[in-house]
């Protein structure tokens, strides 16, 4: 049974990624880019990029 790395896991989530952008016409941001060659490269886990988008995009609202 052949054996997938990490990295080629990783990797193929973040072309996942980048294809659903595409696929809805859109096209990531440079820190969203650089972010996901992080995730790639095991620099960053998507949790941290996750985090990091949503404190850049989202507004946080309290009632």
């Amino acid at each position: 049974m052949k054996t997938v790395s990490r990295h080629y896991i990783r990797s193929r989530k973040a072309a996942g990624v980048l294809a659903s952008l595409r696929v809805e016409d859109l096209t990531p941001s440079t820190e969203v880019a650089e972010g996901l060659s992080a995730v790639e490269n095991g620099r960053m886990t998507t949790a941290d990029l996750m985090k990091q988008v949503r404190l850049k995009y989202v507004t946080l609202r309290r009632i």
